[in-house]
């Protein structure tokens, strides 16, 4: 078999091992094809943990062009000098011993905006607008960090991750990627999108961005690119685009200033052709007739399906999950600017106004009398040092004013952005399955300065559910098939005091006793059941998101991750993995240690075996006889002990299995005892 570069190249396959001897990678899975070359999932070897990377293997085809390599080269190195979460992050240019050279990249998930756009895949005005924000933010940081535009801006080159959104590629490449055309197996499209300008050679201006962010916008709002890749510059300027249906006048005419053929129409970045575009008010009628809309289809679904009605007659609980939007409850959010009051400024202009008279006084005096001089002379100069103390106050004030406002002006534009990505991230976790579980991991918005637990993605399976060790109790059998129709979220560690705390202040509850372990970082602890599900109603109903606690079956399903092993580690005890009360580790048998101290399991979760035991919603049954195959909640109508897992720093080791369960009264409460929470993502 030949060992030629274009052999090698056209039989890469999963399991494949290459890079340098210092540096390997292991393909997973390929994801695409790239106009140049091959887009591969791929463990990074060298790397602690293997995380997982995305490799472009480059076409041995286009090495015969001289120059390409270098202008690759160089791209990686200007990657690496961007860092910005809305920019793919690229860690290197690697060469096979056998002359195959690749990139490496952060992992991306392979959906682009084209196949998005190609797919006709229907965004609500509020994930519209994450996608647009975000892709502007990238462009103008990577200008602003390279002082060069990207000039290659097209729908294929915006990634889009589950975890992250958008990710921006192919940074400062035009000119290399010119010099491939001819060799290319599929074409760049980013010529269909580029501004008159760009026909012409010369060096193109940060403008030319905002005409291809601007063609982009318009085939986002009506479907269809503006002009096709055999269109001319004569053609971009003799056409007579549509307006898109979605918008006004005013909002048409701000658009047609970014597609103007002369620069100085152009807005100076995309960030202020957003601004332009959208402005609050825009933003606000847009959100209220998305609300309208969402309002209508509910409306519609309770006269479709009806309304079920279900009552716990002991408890009295309602258990009822909050299904509102997201964007009913992200609030608007604005940072007021300190400013000097007026009596200060007023103050301020009188004492400058009195010195200097002052001042005049005393050297009209030193003429009248000259014998008076040097005592005049000394006051003066006194004056003089205090008027200096006074103008450097005042400049220290204005310096202090500009600093605010700048920190103010970066604080609004993290909060859109973090918006923005909030946005994204539910529309790409809608009935999405997590290809790698335990790294789509999202917050969802409390209010401008707080945010609910890491959530971790999981996805939908099947699991033999009970003690499959011969270890456990008669309560954690018959061992059985459960099935977990739907992905879901549950969070990445167990619920801590400081998230706890937030709910009981706003709720006026009596905040738990943390028995001198500290609060903030620490599980919390001293909550009943009906605590945990009460907190968990007041995250649903602050984050518009159907939070609840999560059933026995979906914990035991995380708590496994995916191993029917008697630990999620393996069959054997493990010191250091947990804490219990024959662990070994420090925290054994006196407290809870602060969450995520020991390792996440195989899905990224935390504490799942040990630590605090966890209130779930299950009514306690002291068998699997009458358990849900589904994965939900088992519910009776006559319900005093509900089911809590996965053991605590009190416990031996044989009781923090993911199989081991036990029972407590919902009103009882222990400092051994916490829960953690899950969402739905598909309602």
């Amino acid at each position: 078999m030949s060992d030629s570069p274009d052999s090698l190249y056209e039989a890469l396959q999963e399991e494949t091992i290459l890079g340098p001897e210092h540096h390997r990678f292991k393909l997973i899975k390929q994801s695409s094809t790239h106009p140049l070359g091959q887009l591969w999932q791929a463990e990074d070897l060298s790397v602690t943990g293997n995380p997982l990377v995305t490799l472009l293997i480059l076409s041995p085809n286009l090495l015969k062009q001289g120059n390409f390599a270098e202008g690759i080269k160089k791209h990686a190195s200007l990657s690496k000098q961007i860092q910005n979460k809305h920019i793919a992050e690229c860690y290197g240019f690697f060469t096979e011993k056998s002359r195959l050279l690749f990139l490496s990249y952060e992992k991306l998930d392979g959906l682009t905006l084209q196949s998005m756009l190609q797919k006709g895949s229907q965004l609500k005005p509020a994930q519209q607008m994450g996608l647009i924000k975000q892709i502007a933010y990238a462009i103008d940081i990577g200008y602003q960090k390279l002082h060069t535009p990207h000039a290659s801006l097209e729908p294929a080159s915006i990634f889009i991750n589950r975890k992250g959104g958008v990710k921006l590629t192919l940074f400062s490449l035009r000119e290399t990627l010119e010099s491939v055309t001819s060799l290319l197996s599929e074409p760049f499209h980013y010529k269909q999108y580029q501004s008159p300008e760009a026909f012409h050679p010369g060096k193109l201006t940060r403008k030319t961005d905002v005409y291809s962010f601007a063609c982009i916008l318009y085939e986002l709002m009506t479907g269809k690119a503006p002009f096709s890749l055999d269109d001319s510059e004569a053609d971009r300027v003799r056409r007579e685009l549509s307006q898109p249906a979605g918008l006004d006048d005013e909002q048409w005419a701000e658009l047609q200033k970014a597609l103007s053929t002369n620069l100085d129409d152009r807005f100076p970045n995309c960030t202020e052709l957003v601004k332009a575009l959208f402005p609050p008010e825009k933003e606000e009628d847009s959100k209220e007739a998305e609300k309208a809309e969402s309002s209508a289809e509910q409306e519609a679904d309770k006269k479709n399906a009806g309304v079920a009605d279900e009552s716990a007659a002991d408890t009295g609980d309602s258990e009822e999950e909050g299904k509102r939007s997201l964007k009913d409850k992200l609030p608007s959010l604005k940072i007021k600017l300190p400013s000097l009051p007026k009596y200060v400024t007023y103050s301020l202009a009188g004492i400058t106004l009195f010195a200097s008279g002052y001042l005049l006084g005393w050297f009209v005096s030193d003429f009248i009398n000259f014998k008076e001089k040097d005592f005049q002379a000394l006051q003066i100069k006194k004056q003089q040092e205090a008027l200096q103390q006074m103008f450097s106050s005042i400049q220290a004030q204005q310096e202090l004013q500009e600093k605010l406002e700048q920190e103010a002006k970066a604080k609004d534009t993290d909060i859109e952005i973090l918006k923005s990505d909030l946005a994204v991230a539910r529309m790409l976790a809608k009935g999405a399955e997590p290809e790698d579980p335990g790294n789509q991991i999202f917050k969802d918005q409390i209010d401008s300065r707080n945010f609910g637990p890491e959530m971790v993605l999981l996805p939908s399976g099947e699991f033999r559910m009970g003690d499959q060790s011969g270890l456990g109790d008669d309560n954690e059998k018959p061992v059985h098939i459960v099935h977990i129709d739907e992905p879901f979220a549950i969070s990445r560690f167990e619920v801590t005091f400081a998230e706890y705390d937030l709910f009981a202040k706003s709720t006026n509850r009596p905040l738990p006793d943390d028995e001198g372990w500290g609060r903030g970082n620490q599980p919390v602890i001293n909550v009943s059941w009906r605590d945990a599900w009460a907190y968990t109603e007041w995250l649903a109903d602050q984050t518009g998101q159907p939070y609840r606690l999560p059933s026995e079956a979906e914990w035991e399903y995380a708590a496994r991750a995916g191993n029917l092993t008697t630990y999620w580690w393996g069959d054997n005890m493990q010191f250091n993995m947990a804490a219990c009360a024959d662990c070994g580790s420090t925290w054994d048998g006196k407290r809870a240690a602060p969450v995520g101290t020991f390792p996440a399991n195989s899905w990224g979760l935390h504490d799942m075996t040990g630590n605090v035991d966890e209130w779930v919603a299950d009514c306690y049954e002291d068998n699997y006889d009458l358990a849900p195959i589904d994965g939900s909640a088992y519910r009776k109508r006559v319900c005093k002990d509900r089911v809590m897992r996965g053991g605590s720093w009190f416990e031996i080791s044989r009781l923090i299995r993911p199989a081991s369960r036990y029972r407590h009264p919902v009103d009882s409460k222990r400092n051994s005892w916490g829960f953690r929470v899950a969402v739905d993502i598909n309602k």
